[in-house]
C-alpha cells in the first residue's frame, strides 16, 4: 500500500513537472493559440448580386453596409440574384438587417428593387476596416498544431513561430447563411493553414499581436 502510494505520488510530481506553462509543447502553445481566437471571427463578405441590366454590383454589396439594394428580375423580366435574397432574408430574420420599402426602378418604373438597411444590432456584429465592413460569423475552432519553430531570443523576447489548422466555427444563423450562398460561400467553412507568432511569458505563452493590440 505504502509503495503504491509512493508510485502515486512520484506520477502526480512528474505530471506537475510536465504541466509548465512556459514549456514549448503542443498543449500549451494550442492552448495560447486558441486564447487569441476566442474574439469574434470577422470577415469581408460581399452578397453576389446582378443589377437589373445584368451586370454584375461590385459596390454596396458588402454585409456591414449600411444599405443594400437588390432586385428581383432582370429588365427582360427573368428572377435575378434568388441566392443573395435568401442571405439577406436570414439576416433580416436575426435583426441584423431591416427590410424596407422596395424601389421600383427601369423604364417602366415595374422593376422591384429590395432595400434592406443595417440596424443597430447588425452594427454590433460588424468591424470597421480600411477595405470595408467586416461581419462576424462566428469563431475560430483550432483543430490541431502542424509544427512549431524551436524557441529563441529576438528583441529581448523568447519567441517561436506556430503554424496550425483551423475552421470557422459558424453560429447557427450565419451556418444558414454560408448555405444559402451556394458553392462560391463554401470555402468559407473549409480547414486553413494559419501562422502565429508566440512570446513567451510569466504566464506563459501568448500571442503576439494580441499583446500588442492590448499595449495599443
Amino acid at each position: 500500500m505504502k509503495q503504491a502510494l509512493l508510485m502515486m505520488a512520484a506520477a502526480l510530481s512528474l505530471a506537475a513537472c510536465g504541466s509548465n506553462p512556459q514549456e514549448a509543447t503542443e498543449a500549451n502553445l494550442k492552448k495560447a493559440v486558441e486564447q487569441s481566437a476566442l474574439p469574434p471571427l470577422c470577415l469581408p463578405l460581399a452578397l453576389d448580386i446582378t443589377a437589373p441590366d445584368d451586370r454584375p454590383v461590385s459596390a454596396d454589396n458588402a454585409l456591414g453596409g449600411t444599405v443594400i439594394k437588390i432586385a428581383e428580375r432582370s429588365f427582360n423580366g427573368e428572377k435575378i440574384n434568388r441566392e443573395a435574397q435568401k442571405q439577406l432574408d436570414i439576416l433580416a430574420d436575426q435583426g441584423f438587417y431591416r427590410r424596407e420599402k422596395d424601389e421600383y426602378t427601369g423604364n417602366d418604373g415595374k422593376t422591384a428593387v429590395r432595400v434592406y438597411t443595417l440596424t443597430e444590432k447588425g452594427a454590433a456584429q460588424t468591424r470597421p476596416s480600411p477595405h470595408g465592413p467586416l461581419f462576424c460569423l462566428g469563431n475560430q475552432k483550432i483543430n490541431k498544431i502542424n509544427w512549431f519553430t524551436t524557441p529563441s531570443p529576438a528583441n529581448g523576447v523568447v519567441m517561436t513561430k506556430v503554424s496550425y489548422t483551423a475552421a470557422l466555427d459558424a453560429e447557427r444563423w450565419a451556418d444558414k447563411l454560408i448555405r444559402a450562398g451556394g458553392e462560391s460561400w463554401q470555402t468559407l467553412t473549409e480547414e486553413k493553414n494559419r501562422l502565429a507568432t508566440l512570446i513567451q511569458t510569466n504566464r506563459g505563452w501568448r500571442d503576439w499581436q494580441s499583446l500588442r493590440d492590448t499595449a495599443e
